[in-house]
């Protein structure tokens, strides 16, 4: 297990290569980073990074829409959101943190290492391309570092955005496994529209996902055939229910309905498939809460930024706002940055649904300057 430390500021990450992990989608060493902060308060995350699952997706010379690496370029140090720790409103400035790379193209979900056919394109002849869908051994590399470097934790937020979130209850399940007498709390930034029956199917297929879900402790009988990504949710939320499961989404989410159209969805609705969704899982158990925001945007824990356009030209000397969506978004006056650190600490929150999902509302006030 090797280290490296990048300073930020005051705050020292620690990026770690640890011994075993199968490594990311081109085969490449796999890394993940971690800042110290208090030792009984932790945070792990999950990163987005997009996924593959055809050759032409998966060929980094085609239409890659995946992260493939993970190494030093992902040092999390400049992002904001959670990981902005110099700020005195982020409810993890003082958390230990592990940061968890996307960089298997596998949503986290993936135990195979899969070929496949690369149609002629970019100049190149057709071939054949072999991608290390090892997501979850990666993840769980990581997760073991984390248990025997920080035993004792009385509280664990486990989180994870875009594809990051997917697989969050999952692993939310395993932390709490491990940490029996920790106070484990669950929060999901996007991924809450994928519900597309049996489109998914492929996907899990190519990722090796029914290996995945063998070594999971509760989740050793559950197949791939028909599984949803809210069966997840659900599964876990019976295994656990003292555990509230949390998901945030904005309304219109265009990166959402941008891969349900590459799964083969003619006309994604990205809205009507949210309240499908978050339907299935309210009938089948009661831990579980959503704030849905206006927007077509995804991200907001992760160092995401809102341009706000000035009224007139001396605004802002002409430029937009440039407004961090985790301190300033709000939705029918709730404010959600209150939700979020509410929900990652354990307390509880209510259900928060935009009226209006078109006319942006910000926790923040426009500078007023001399006319």
């Amino acid at each position: 297990m090797q280290t490296k430390l990048l300073r930020s500021s005051r705050h020292v990450w620690r990026n770690v290569l640890p011994g075993g992990a199968p490594g990311c989608s081109q085969g490449t060493p796999y890394s993940f980073w971690a800042k110290e902060g208090h030792p009984t308060k932790l945070a792990v995350i999950f990163a987005g990074g997009g996924a593959c699952w055809t050759g032409e997706n998966a060929a980094l010379h085609g239409k890659p829409f995946y992260q493939p690496f993970a190494g030093l370029e992902e040092d999390p140090s400049n992002l904001g959101g959670v990981f902005d720790i110099d700020n005195p409103e982020n409810p993890l400035s003082d958390y230990t943190i592990v940061y968890l790379p996307s960089a298997n193209g596998d949503v986290f979900l993936g135990d195979s290492v899969t070929v496949y056919d690369v149609p002629a394109m970019g100049g190149l002849p057709a071939g054949k391309i072999n991608i290390v869908h090892k997501g979850y051994e990666n993840a769980m590399t990581a997760l073991d570092w984390m248990f025997k470097t920080y035993p004792y934790p009385k509280t664990v937020a486990v989180m994870g955005w875009s594809a990051g979130a997917l697989a969050s209850p999952i692993y939310t399940h395993i932390v709490a496994q491990h940490y029996p007498d920790a106070s484990v709390t669950h929060f999901a930034d996007g991924g809450g529209a994928y519900r597309v029956g049996e489109k998914l199917v492929p996907l899990f297929t190519s990722w090796g996902t029914a290996n995945v879900l063998k070594k999971v402790k509760g989740f050793e009988n559950v197949t791939i055939d028909g599984l949803s990504l809210e069966d997840l949710y659900i599964r876990v939320a019976e295994l656990h229910p003292e555990i509230i499961f949390h998901q945030y989404n904005e309304r219109h989410d265009a990166i959402q309905a941008f891969f349900m159209q590459l799964m083969g969805v003619d006309a994604p609705d990205v809205p009507a498939n949210l309240d499908s969704a978050h339907a299935y899982i309210r009938a089948k158990v009661p831990n579980f809460r959503t704030y849905t925001s206006w927007g077509h945007d995804e991200g907001i824990i992760g160092g995401y930024y809102d341009a706000v356009l000035a009224k007139n030209a001396l605004d802002n000397r002409g430029h937009p706002h440039a407004l961090d969506r985790l301190y300033t978004r709000q939705t029918n006056g709730v404010r959600f940055l209150d939700w979020f650190t509410a929900a990652v600490t354990g307390n509880p929150v209510e259900n928060v649904a935009c009226v209006d999902s078109e006319t942006p509302e910000y926790h923040w006030t426009r500078p007023r300057f001399p006319q």
